[in-house]
Order: structure tokens, then sequence, then C-alpha cells
């Protein structure tokens, strides 16, 4: 195979270990978990991309094993990049969680009492975090060599959407509310299906893989992005630090194809997904117990076999020599309003909550209930001052290939929109992207259930819809420029 000579493509890859060394706090459930150990390691995924010349630009994805990256710590790890690196261009710098639910809390909430004397501060792990994220992307950005990538799509039943539907509102026959943090309608988060009352799943799902390949100039592959439509929560109540199932995904990837190969991880439109089945279960077990694995190792073996399946094609058509535009822009988006009726069901579900919190058994559990009351009561006295919601937007071309961030827990409907409008011949959507809240479909906001809710999202359907459009607007531009050329 003919060696990579010249290119206008720079490629420089890194990773770095985030594991605390001390328990901590898991953040991602409505209680405090204080860690019993490690279970695999965590990490932090750079890869540095540019293109020379006068037209060149430059892209640095940095992939974190956490529920998702705080607009503060975002802040803080391109200060620290800035210090180490000062050539790099801040705004270029895309950073996404996984979305595992066993990773330390890097922020003080009011979500979460303080921590246990002992245990590893949120804010003592926020500086372990921060200092290796800009060791990565300092290491990545430095290392950056000549090379190509290639790009291809792939299948693998990962996520399956987690929101079962009913004939009848099941919140109203049985009560289904948890004060402060949800209340079911005719849709409930993880509800039975073994029901007969039950109609549907009330979402599409995504098995599509998208897969990025780069390789080095004597043309042997050094790391891929896997972009797929689901959070890392197959094992999210438990009380070890862990990277959940992408653990495996890197281990049998690695396995296959070198230790040294690296991996960065992206999560696309998922806010209603979940690697948990909802219906086929024993069938589903079963064959689990046949083959011998965990949940967690046979999804490790659905996606690297997407990835063998994709790899010989992708390796017949390494681009070396191809265009790569990167833009950011702050957009505006319409808030989900609380109304009157909902603020005062709120205050309702605050007192009883703060009546109730004295008992020593239920105070672990009340501190987040409370918490979510009070954020919503601030962002209704807050709502007409401030009715939108900044975000910020990146949009890259690199070839034939569009990727777009997005700060949410995107519900897969709007993910789907994005894609099958995009011009792009494969579309890469990563969310989590400095922030994290939920974003409901229409159909979602109706249903209620978790997810769906007034306590669970900042922005709701029509900011939803907005968000789609000008994603789609940036995306197209860089189309309709390259057929004016």
């Amino acid at each position: 195979m003919t060696a990579i000579h010249s290119s206008n493509l720079q490629i420089g890859w890194a990773s770095k270990d985030v594991t605390p060394d001390r328990p901590v706090n898991l953040q991602g459930q409505f209680h405090m978990r204080i860690s019993k150990g490690v279970k695999d390691p965590i990490t932090v995924t750079a890869l540095a991309l540019s293109t020379g010349g006068a037209s060149g630009d430059s892209v640095i994805f940095v992939s974190c094993d956490a529920p998702y990256v705080p607009p503060v710590i975002y802040d803080r790890c391109r200060a620290a990049v800035r210090a180490k690196t000062p050539e790099i261009d801040l705004k270029k710098i895309i950073m996404n969680g996984t979305h595992t639910h066993t990773a330390p809390q890097i922020i003080n909430n009011i979500f979460y009492p303080p921590v246990p004397a002992g245990v590893m501060t949120p804010e003592e792990y926020a500086e372990l975090f921060v200092g290796r994220v800009a060791e990565a992307v300092a290491e990545a950005w430095n290392g950056r060599k000549t090379g190509g990538v290639s790009w291809g799509l792939g299948t693998a039943v990962v996520g399956h959407n987690r929101r079962a539907t009913y004939f009848e509102d099941i919140g109203a026959k049985t009560n289904a509310q948890t004060t402060g943090k949800f209340a079911d309608g005719y849709t409930k988060m993880y509800g039975n299906t073994n029901d007969d009352k039950f109609s549907h799943i009330e979402g599409y799902e995504d098995h599509y893989v998208d897969l990025m390949f780069t390789w080095n100039k004597s043309r042997q592959m050094t790391g891929v992005i896997v972009n797929l439509a689901c959070p890392s929560q197959e094992t999210e109540g438990d009380y070890y630090v862990s990277a959940d199932f992408w653990h495996e995904i890197r281990t049998e990837i690695r396995k296959r194809h070198g230790e040294k190969v690296q991996v960065l991880a992206q999560c696309s439109a998922a806010g209603d997904q979940s690697p948990h089945r909802m219906w086929y279960k024993a069938a589903e077990e079963r064959m689990l117990q046949l083959r011998g694995f965990t949940m967690r190792q046979e999804i490790g073996r659905r996606v690297a076999n997407a990835v063998d399946d994709v790899l010989p094609l992708a390796g017949k058509d390494i681009q070396t020599a191809l265009s790569l535009t990167h833009i950011v822009k702050d957009i505006n988006l319409p808030q989900r309003l609380i109304t009157d009726a909902e603020a005062a069901e709120v205050r309702k579900d605050l007192a009883k909550l703060e009546a109730e919190e004295s008992a020593a058994q239920t105070k672990n559990q009340m501190h987040s209930s409370i918490g979510r009351c009070k954020n919503a009561l601030e962002r209704y006295e807050l709502q007409k001052k401030y009715p939108h919601d900044r975000m910020e937007l990146h949009v890259l071309r690199l070839g034939e290939v569009a990727f777009a961030t997005n700060r949410f827990e995107l519900f897969l409907d709007y993910g789907i929109r994005i894609k099958a409008r995009s011009p792009a011949a494969q579309t890469f959507l990563i969310q989590l992207a400095g922030g994290g809240t939920y974003l409901p479909t229409e159909k979602a906001v109706a249903g209620k259930g978790y997810g769906g809710g007034v306590y669970d999202n900042l922005v709701g359907p029509e900011g939803g819809q907005a968000l789609v459009e000008e994603t789609l607007k940036a995306i197209n531009e860089f189309w309709l420029e390259t057929e004016k050329k």
C-alpha cells in the first residue's frame, strides 16, 4: 500500500487517566453514592485535527468519561490549555461527556449535600480533571503528524428508547409522582411493558454507528471516533468508578487492532435513550448467558463488530487532502417557560419536602429533590427577564462529513431531524458538549414522565426545533459555499 507522502491534514492523539485516587460522590442519581472502589479507569481522550495554508482550520475533540462537562469546568479547561499551549485557538476545543453515571461529581451544586470527611471533594476532583484535560490537549496538539482520515457507517444495537406509553394516564391512576422529581402521565421512563394498558414505546431508536478513522503516513490505523446514540449507563446505579460500556468498547477494539489504537467516544442525540432493554428482556438475558457475557461486554462486541465491518471499506478511501472548516457561534434558544400553575405545584412540592427533610433516613434523597424545586422556582423568577438560553454551537465540515454539537441531553427525534435533512454524507452529532439538561420533544412534554417534566429542562420543544434549524443552517452554508466554488 502506498504511503502518505504529502497531506494538508495533521493529526494528533492523546489520552489521560482521570480516575480519582480516593472515594468520590458518583454523580447521576437522585441520591449521594460514595464510591466503594474502581471497576475500570475513566479517561479523557483528545484528537487534534488541523489543515495548513491560508484557508486552514482546526478542531480539538475532547471526550470525557463524565456525566457531562459543566460550563464552569469547560471554561477552566480552556484557561488551563491557554496557560500550557497559548497558540491553540480555545474556541476550537469541543468537550463532551459520555454521560456515565459512575464518574465523580465535579462541581458543588444544590443537588447533593457536602461529601463526608475522607471523600475527595468536587473541587479536588476538578483540579485533577482540568489539569489532565490540559495535558491531553497539549500532547495531542504538539504531537500532530501528517496523516489521513476515512469514514463509514456501521450498525450496532446499543440504545433503546426508555419511555413506555400507556392507553391511560397512569399518573392519575397510580398517583405515580415523586415529589420534586417528576410526574408521570401517559408515559413513564422505564415503565412496565408487561401491562395490559401498555400501548407503545414513545419514540424511535437509532442503531447507526458513525465512524471516522485516522491513519498515519504508513496507512496504519491510529484511532477511531465512535459516535452512537446512547449514554453509557448500563451499570448506572453501581457504587464504583467506571466508564461503563465505553471501557468494554475500547478494550475489544484494542484487542482486535492493537493496544495503541485510540478510541474517542461521542454520544449522539440520545436524551430519551438507554442501553436498558424495555421488552424481550428474558430472550436477551438468555443470549447473554449462552455467550457467557455481561451486557457491557456484549455492547463492546457489537460496536467492535461494527468497526470491523466498516474498517476494510473505509481503508480503501483514505482522504489526505481535504477541507476542514469549523465555525463557533452563540445561539439563543427560547426557554421552556414555567407557568403560574406549574410554579404553584413546585412550591407545594418544596413545602412538603422541607417538612420531611428532618427525617434522617430520607435526608440524602430529599436534598436532590429540594434542589430541583429551588432551581425550578429560580428559573420561574428569572424567565421574564431572560426568556432565552444561550448555547455555544460548533459546526464543522471535514471532507464530506459534518459534525455539530449541542449542550443538552437531546431527545433522539431532534437528532434524526438534523441527520435526515443534512447535505453531508454523514452527520456526527455530539450532545452534552458544555452543559447538560434534557431537551424533550412535544410528545414527551405531553406524555410527562421523567425527562419531559418542568423540573428536567430549561429548553423545550420550541427551542429544540430552533436548535435543529440553526444547526442545519450552518451545515447547509458549508455545502453551498462548495457548490459556488
